[in-house]
């Protein structure tokens, strides 16, 4: 007996993705402050969904060092404050979970997550070179890479996304297995 695969079952397995059995919506992570003990607010700023999406709670007030549970398709904006200390502020960002996602958009959204790099002062033809054969290219796919989210139940759901720092690298929390950390530094206001 032979079993020959059929195309709808092979089509089937490729488009599904795994975020919502690897990970629900939401995402723990790690609000920590030098010193510690500091008043975080953190508040939504936006959802990969939509504005309807924004996370229900709104706001959270929380002292350092907290973990909190917040949703994977909002970026939030942290607030710390501290008597005696300047306000500090961070952003904890959301992106397309390219690792556990949907096979059929994940390279794309990977391939739109590459660094973009400073050329200010450069030769006009190399700004031009990189430009051409790397800026654009890479926006064009990432496009793709969002028009097939359409397709993906796991992006519908917001479960195939990952938190991170705003200002962290290309593989930080690569993995989105992980607890994000967002910790500023307080200054003296004397």
């Amino acid at each position: 007996m032979t079993i020959v695969p059929r195309l709808e079952i092979v089509l089937a397995l490729l488009a599904a993705g795994c975020a919502t059995l690897v990970h629900g919506p939401y995402e723990d992570v790690r609000i920590d402050s030098e010193p510690p003990g500091a008043t975080a607010t953190v508040s939504p700023l936006m959802s990969e969904r939509g504005p309807n999406f924004l996370d229900p709670t709104k706001k959270y007030t929380v002292t350092t060092p907290a973990t909190l549970h917040l949703r994977r398709d909002n970026s939030y904006r942290v607030e710390l404050q501290k008597p005696g200390y300047k306000i500090a502020s961070a952003q904890v960002a959301t992106s397309y979970d390219w690792v556990w996602a949907q096979i059929a958009c994940g390279p794309c959204e990977a391939v739109g997550d590459l660094p973009t790099f400073d050329l200010r002062g450069k030769p006009l033809p190399v700004r031009f070179a990189e430009a051409a054969f790397y800026e654009y290219p890479k926006g064009f796919i990432r496009a793709w890479g969002r028009g097939m989210r359409v397709f993906s139940p796991d992006a519908l759901l917001g479960s195939s996304f990952k938190l991170r720092r705003k200002d962290a690298g290309f593989f930080s929390n690569w993995h989105a297995l992980g607890t994000p950390r967002v910790a500023p530094t307080l200054e003296p206001t004397s």
